[in-house]
């Protein structure tokens, strides 16, 4: 591993402990750390992600669900008649538990030995917060359709696609590729969401992390929470499991 590479995966791993780190950060630990990791495996393909930004057209999360959408093609009429889809494959990126594992395996290459006891620790909500909003505007290549990565935000915050049947327009086949339960907690869950797609993860000068629209991000961030109208932030509410 070269120098550098060591010195920013212990640098983040400080930030990550004192829960200091936003999106930039994370996505400079997956472009780095990429080159260090299996193939097939969870970081691997958060770093494809980051090198295919218009449309990516092979990997974890296309294996996952390709079987299920090739049968959404050729049955749309069937699956809407409540035809069973078939089980899919693995869970793509969606696996937090290995996300967690693949987390600490990084800090192991620069010496780091750490571990993430649970899913629901804060600083690890933290990173999988900023990870939903980096991965929130690409697009993954389908049988041919470029099918938009969303963000939603609700009593959970959701990585999700929706995927139009080859046959008939405007019937779609939605799927989560990555959720992250208890954002909102006073948001009772039902089928309300907020389409949070162009904004990006930013820590505030409270120490909490928000998402801001791309518009109203500026260099050298630093800004209170209180300074913004309501519904201006989203912010991920330290909600203790």
């Amino acid at each position: 591993m070269n120098k550098y590479t060591h010195h920013h995966i212990e640098r983040f791993y400080k930030k990550f402990i004192s829960r200091s780190f936003d999106q930039d950060d994370v996505a400079m630990l997956i472009v780095l750390a990429r080159d260090y990791t299996p193939q097939r495996s969870i970081f691997r393909e958060l770093g494809d992600f980051l090198a295919h930004p218009d449309a990516k057209d092979r990997g974890l999360v296309i294996r996952s669900f390709q079987e299920i959408i090739d049968f959404f093609d050729d049955n749309t009429e069937e699956t809407f008649s409540g035809a069973k889809l078939p089980n899919q494959k693995s869970s793509g990126i969606g696996a937090l538990d290995e996300v967690k594992i693949s987390l600490c395996t990084i800090f192991s290459l620069a010496g780091v030995d750490h571990e993430i006891e649970s899913k629901n620790e804060l600083r690890f909500r933290d990173f999988v917060f900023c990870l939903i909003f980096l991965l929130g505007n690409f697009r993954l290549k389908m049988n041919d359709q470029l099918v938009k990565i969303k963000v939603k935000y609700g009593n959970a915050l959701s990585l999700s696609i929706s995927y139009e049947s080859a046959k008939y327009e405007r019937h779609y086949l939605s799927f989560n590729l990555m959720l992250l339960c208890g954002v909102w907690p006073r948001c009772i869950p039902t089928d309300y969401k907020k389409d949070l797609s162009g904004y990006i993860a930013r820590r505030f000068s409270n120490g909490c992390l928000g998402a801001i629209p791309y518009e109203l991000d500026v260099p050298c961030f630093d800004m209170n929470m209180q300074s913004f109208e309501r519904g201006v932030i989203w912010p991920l509410n330290d909600y203790n499991f």
